[in-house]
């Protein structure tokens, strides 16, 4: 299972972005096999940090979830080819 955290002030983006994760979520898990975990962390950024695996991947909103999931989907990507070796 790998984790996917959104850490920052509990505010209308760290929101939009959590509800993103949860709507490309299922798509992740079956293009590659695995499972995730979406977590929320409280942080002290405005803006919504996420990370997979405690690695950063973005700090802030992208514009839409399309732009999300091709930001996760190359560390996701990196992740297990170091992995699942």
């Amino acid at each position: 299972m790998l984790r996917l955290k959104v850490r920052g002030i509990a505010n209308h983006w760290r929101y939009t972005v959590v509800q993103w994760m949860h709507e490309i979520k299922d798509i992740l898990e079956r293009e590659y096999g695995i499972e995730l975990r979406i977590e929320e962390e409280d942080g002290t950024s405005k803006l919504p940090e996420v990370y997979l695996e405690n690695k950063l991947i973005l700090i802030g909103v992208p514009g839409e979830e399309g732009y999300l999931i091709e930001l996760i989907k190359p560390v996701i990507e990196e992740y297990l080819s170091r992995y699942r070796k």
